[in-house]
């Protein structure tokens, strides 16, 4: 949504009404359909509240209460690009992940390196859970993949908590638990840098995440003939990423890939296949589609019991797409946590330019129809989630009950 920090365009001088009115047109007009959840008649009264309101607040009150509103519509693919209004200078330095036993700070600066690895319980005394519930109405809410994946990313930005009331100065105090102990602390905003960075590093470094910033890679593990494939990304050469300015022949090339896949399989009798899609976020789904058809028609890999796909919360977009065309084309078992979009969804973005803000408004311009019934989610035939236990000691209890079975 908004958590990439550019400079702070907090003091801009900004025509709201400009800004408003250009939504309020622009926005039903090019959106694929804006009235799926909300009526129109919400939508305009919402605009014309948050236009009465403009000259009490700060230029980011103005921009979250606007993507609240659109949040509101039921479309996450739907938002408002609000970095330009994030003053960098208010980060709290605090990289928190969501396991299944709670909100865990994974990686801050060395001052506050007494608080790695801890559970966050309150924010100047005010209950996680509060918190929580207050920052979700930032993004639309299809299930709680949605808001683990989302809200650990807004929790650090002191503006946000300002907003909603949690915070009125620059120093936070936190409740934590580390080790079964109460810890009370004060924390400033800093600045995250290389050379002050302390990260809770799994030990060892799980299969999953040894790799997880490429496009797409595979890997035989001997010791357990297992096939393991990660997909991360639906881009490739043959479909880069829209914004893409580099030389296209750089990028992976996702036919070679799939003629690997498909060449390893045939040639070799693996106990299990895992296509771990856990971490991909979307693009272009046509990649997978063609692979996942493919795979289908090899009738060693698609039995019961041999084929499993991994996913997550951070299974999205053109993801889905992939994870449905398992459950429909093959005899895959689905594993993990379930993910954060529908299987019915708008997508297909594209952007609209404020005109006195410059602010980025995306929209969606398709929808996609996976099945006839109007689902949540996608979740998993097995639901495992990894514990902040099960990550610092290097443990992937999805891939460990895979290759239990």
């Amino acid at each position: 949504m908004f958590w990439n920090v550019a400079i702070s365009q907090e003091n801009k001088v900004v025509d709201w009404n400009s800004d408003i009115n250009f939504i309020k047109d622009e926005l039903p007009k090019n959106h694929y359909n804006l009235y799926m959840v909300k009526t129109e008649q919400d939508f305009l009264k919402g605009l014309d509240q948050i236009a009465k309101q403009q000259n009490q607040l700060s230029n980011f009150e103005v921009a979250i209460k606007l993507q609240q509103l659109i949040a509101s519509l039921g479309d996450l693919h739907t938002s408002l690009a609000l970095n330009s209004f994030l003053d960098p200078n208010k980060l709290l330095p605090l990289g928190l992940m969501w396991f299944s036993d709670g909100i865990w700070v994974q990686f801050t600066t060395k001052d506050n390196e007494a608080i790695l690895g801890s559970k966050l319980l309150k924010i100047n005394d005010f209950p996680i859970q509060q918190v929580v519930d207050s920052l979700s109405t930032l993004t639309t809410i299809d299930n709680q993949a949605t808001v683990k994946k989302t809200i650990p990313k807004m929790i650090p930005v002191l503006q946000v908590l300002e907003c909603f009331g949690f915070s009125s100065s620059d120093s936070v105090q936190l409740q934590l638990e580390s080790n079964g102990e109460i810890i009370n602390t004060i924390i400033h905003p800093e600045k995250t840098e290389r050379n002050n960075l302390m990260r809770v590093i799994p030990d060892p470094i799980p299969l999953c995440y040894q790799n997880e910033r490429a496009f797409f890679w595979q890997s035989i593990q001997k010791k357990e003939n297992v096939y393991y494939i990660q997909y991360n990304k639906c881009y490739s050469r043959e479909n880069p990423p829209p914004a893409f300015r580099g030389d296209v022949q750089q990028l992976p090339s996702f036919n070679e890939f799939s003629d690997t896949l498909i060449n390893t399989i045939s040639r070799n009798n693996f106990d299990k296949i895992i296509f771990d899609i856990r971490f991909n976020g979307g693009g272009n789904s046509a990649l997978g589609t063609e692979l996942i058809k493919r795979l289908s028609a090899v009738e060693k890999a698609n039995k019961k019991g041999k084929l499993y796909v991994i996913t997550g919360r951070e299974t999205f977009s053109s993801a889905i797409i992939n994870a449905m065309d398992f459950k429909k084309k093959t005899n895959a078992i689905l594993v993990g946590e379930e993910t954060s979009g529908k299987p019915n969804h708008l997508g297909e973005i594209k952007f609209l330019k404020l005109p006195s803000s410059g602010v980025s408004l995306a929209y969606s311009t398709n929808y996609f129809k996976t099945t006839e019934n109007n689902l949540k989610s996608i979740v998993p035939d097995q639901i495992i989630e990894q514990s902040f236990a099960d990550f610092k000691e290097g443990r992937d209890p999805v891939y460990e009950w895979i290759v239990k079975q």
